[in-house]
């Protein structure tokens, strides 16, 4: 409000008083009065401009007392309309897990560049890696930005510690001689489903996630193909849903041996009478090739179990499900398959990925070139 005044020797004045609000400690109207303006004007430019620079203290006051996980859980509204459902559901369990309870209760604008760099050494410690759960931690400080809850990001001035060499980083994936000792394991231990299941693994280098989620007429019998277009994720319920791929380049068409036909044709006629034995019939386009129960979608981690007793009853060289994929690359590059194609059939996006077992299985070469080099001279 601006009223009009005078002053003892009758010169005209204006002054303004200011509404602010309510106290939100005594409740009591919070009111400012600014007088001495010498136009109307000016004392418009000063009311407005006051009532800004209260409502930003205001504002800021306010926004202080935010902690991260209540930015976090604004955050993960907006995120879980930007991403696939796998990857909301995987955000989630990382921050459950391993980042809110370290600093679920420490204030938004608290945090240094030095708390947001001991955080991230905690994590490679933990992780080998710090790189995802970093990740969304400098996404909800993004999102602190964008609401104009702080200024500064303070996670995107930290140095991701470099990636620890584990001792067996170059052998988590098996040579010729191991994959094939593996397959007669398998065989051995009588599951056509396991049969089937690592055989696709190892011999097209697919993802567990995408190898569950094949329905029969991804299969080309006559092609000798095998159609990858989705993939198994967890939803934010933690239950097996079908999904998109990883990636984009994910989506591709890989060749079939003619054993590895084989084979799938043999589990495709046993799990029909599986099914069959509980009154499901199989033969439809949709079914999936790897089911329990009643035809029920696997969980990705519960193929781990399947290669755990594998490895336990016949003693063998413990590697991940992943190291699948790492043996049929390496196996790739030995047979002198060029970096494209092997890119192209494993769906790797980023080159990087390949040229780095490239690395693995050139420095294994270089190693073995003077004995070769011997050998093949003969003195």
């Amino acid at each position: 409000m601006i009223q009009e005044y005078r002053l003892k020797d009758g010169t005209k004045r204006y002054l303004i008083k200011c509404y602010m609000g309510l106290d939100s400690l005594t409740g009591k109207r919070i009111t400012t009065t600014r007088r001495g303006f010498r136009t109307q004007k000016e004392a418009s430019l000063a009311e407005a401009r006051l009532k800004l620079e209260y409502e930003e203290k205001t504002f800021n006051a306010k926004n202080s007392k935010y902690t991260f996980q209540q930015i976090y859980e604004l955050f993960l509204v907006e995120h879980k309309n930007t991403v696939k459902p796998g990857t909301y559901a995987t955000t989630r369990r990382y921050a459950k897990l391993h980042i809110l309870p370290k600093i679920a209760n420490k204030r938004i604008d608290s945090f240094t560049v030095l708390d947001c760099q001991k955080l991230v050494n905690q994590w490679a410690e933990y992780f080998n890696s710090a790189k995802y759960p970093k990740g969304i931690t400098q996404q909800v400080f993004d999102y602190a930005i964008k609401m104009n809850i702080i200024t500064d990001n303070p996670m995107r001035k930290v140095k991701l510690p470099k990636r620890k060499e584990t001792i067996n980083e170059v052998n988590k994936f098996y040579n010729t001689d191991e994959l094939k000792h593996f397959f007669d394991c398998v065989k051995d231990y009588g599951n056509m489903k396991y049969l089937a299941f690592f055989r696709l693994l190892a011999f097209t280098g697919m993802r567990k996630g995408e190898a569950l989620a094949l329905n029969w007429s991804d299969i080309d019998f006559n092609k000798k193909q095998v159609h990858i277009t989705k993939g198994v994720v967890l939803d934010e319920n933690e239950i097996p849903i079908i999904s998109t791929t990883k990636t984009k380049k994910s989506v591709r068409t890989v060749s079939l041996d003619d054993e590895s036909l084989a084979i799938l044709r043999k589990w495709k006629l046993e799990q029909a009478k599986e099914l069959m034995s509980i009154g499901i019939n199989s033969l439809n386009k949709h079914q999936l090739l790897f089911t329990y129960d009643a035809n029920k979608l696997y969980r990705p981690s519960y193929s781990n179990c399947w290669l755990e007793q594998i490895i336990k009853k016949y003693n063998l060289k413990k590697i991940t499900m992943h190291g699948f994929r790492h043996s049929h690359c390496s196996l790739l590059f030995e047979m002198g398959t060029p970096i494209q194609v092997v890119q192209d059939r494993l769906g790797h996006t980023n080159i990087k990925t390949t040229m780095d077992i490239y690395t693995h299985v050139t420095e294994k070469q270089r190693d073995d070139i003077a004995e070769n080099f011997a050998k093949h001279i003969g003195f």
